[in-house]
């Protein structure tokens, strides 16, 4: 009786093809925004959280202490970061790639920079390679510092791109002819070899001058050494591999760095950990308000859909009476009327989100070519467009099919 049933509702479809695909216009499009919109939306999340990197979300940063907190102890140089503390965590960064990804030395030093009678106040970073696989520096022209440059402490310079602008003017013929050009940092010659197109945010590096710290160190700035624990640092860039290991990666940096320094069990940390927590947050919030919009948009076409399939239903029910008053003066039961008129209410939901997903697959693909855009199906979306429509077509249909189903035989009949 069952296959009887959905043979019939199929037939009624194939019956009346126009107004069964206007009926099933609202699943259709309601599927389809269901899968295309998470797909791509996957895709284009995970694209935005990579440009979220430049706020500090798959790094941690070390910086010094507060002398002048609670618990402090009274040492000389408390809090101060040094090259002995960059050796331990180095180690500890090569003994858990699990955790972490790379470690960079950072000293910075405000300082003037000059090209020819054009002086400008900025700030001088001593830093490595290492560093732009933890902070974005994408470069606009020229190159960022390599492991070369730091072994023979070159005088090289990589500029912010403010810097460039306010040395070189914001003509972008004008900055690349400064790569290879020499300017001036404390009196020493420095030969320009990058410069950082703008890069916005808590971390932009627009203001910025980057240098091989070792240059720093012996050629550009004097006196950063700290008595008997080596070279100064200003902080200490370690890159996690993951948003989801910040707690375990900030309890390996503590221990290692607690001891290290010899730091006693009650006594508070002589050192600053600042931790990617505001940033996740903020790509938590984003998260939610795509995952929100999705919801929305797809649930009100789904609804629409519905409705469009209540109301070609009862049209179908009226138009159907006599038909209804024969079956059931032949013996069809109630459950049997029940029944054929919510297959054909599924029937017509499960048609219109197959088409509506076979199209949104189709628009995917070509919105991923054209765009470039690395987009996969969400088969989740897929498998959510088609039981959510199924429910749609049995919740709606079942009003006009329950109405159909406790017509009188006599009345169904009787009716013209």
């Amino acid at each position: 009786m069952f296959k009887e049933q959905v043979f019939m509702a199929l037939d009624s479809l194939g019956s009346n093809k126009f107004r069964s695909l206007l009926t099933m216009l609202g699943i259709i499009i309601g599927a389809g925004t269901l899968v295309a919109v998470l797909s791509l939306g996957n895709a284009l999340q995970g694209q935005v959280f990579e440009q979220f990197i430049d706020l500090g979300t798959r790094r941690i940063a070390v910086g010094p202490g507060d002398p002048k907190a609670k618990g402090a102890r009274d040492v000389p140089g408390y809090g101060l970061l040094s090259i002995q503390d960059y050796q331990a965590l180095e180690k500890v960064v090569a003994e858990r790639p699990d955790l972490f990804r790379t470690i960079a030395p950072e000293i910075a030093v405000p300082t003037e920079i000059r090209a020819g009678t054009v002086a400008v106040q900025t700030l001088l970073v001593g830093t490595d390679d290492q560093y732009d696989q933890i902070q974005s520096v994408p470069m606009a022209h020229g190159r960022f510092l390599t492991p070369a440059d730091e072994a023979a402490g070159a005088r090289v310079g990589v500029l912010g791109s403010q810097v460039a602008e306010d040395l070189f003017g914001a003509d972008a013929a004008a900055q690349e002819a400064a790569i290879g050009r020499t300017i001036e940092i404390n009196g020493q010659p420095i030969q320009v070899i990058g410069i950082i197109r703008t890069n916005g945010g808590p971390f932009a590096t627009d203001g910025r001058v980057f240098a091989p710290m070792s240059a720093v160190r012996l050629r550009l700035v004097g006196d950063l050494d700290l008595p008997g624990r080596g070279l100064k640092m200003t902080g200490i860039l370690i890159g996690i591999q993951s948003e989801q290991l910040v707690v375990p990666a900030e309890q390996a940096i503590t221990g290692a760095l607690r001891a290290a320094r010899g730091v006693p069990a009650d006594a508070i940390n002589d050192f600053r950990l600042d931790l990617p927590t505001s940033a996740l947050s903020v790509l938590s919030g984003i998260n939610g308000a795509i995952t929100g919009f999705i919801a929305v948009v797809a649930g009100i076409s789904l609804v629409v859909g519905g409705i469009g399939i209540m109301n070609i239903m009862l049209v179908a029910v009226t138009e159907r009476t006599r038909e209804i008053g024969v079956r059931k003066a032949l013996g069809a039961t109630d459950g049997d009327v029940l029944g054929q008129f919510v297959l054909e209410a599924l029937a017509i939901s499960l048609v219109g989100s197959l088409i509506g997903v076979g199209g949104a697959i189709g628009l995917v693909t070509l919105i991923s070519m054209v765009a470039g855009i690395a987009a996969g199906i969400s088969w989740v979306g897929v498998a959510l467009a088609l039981v959510f429509a199924s429910a749609i077509g049995i919740g709606f249909g079942f009003y006009p099919a329950r109405r159909a189903a406790m017509l009188l035989p006599i009345e169904a009949l009787r009716y013209e």
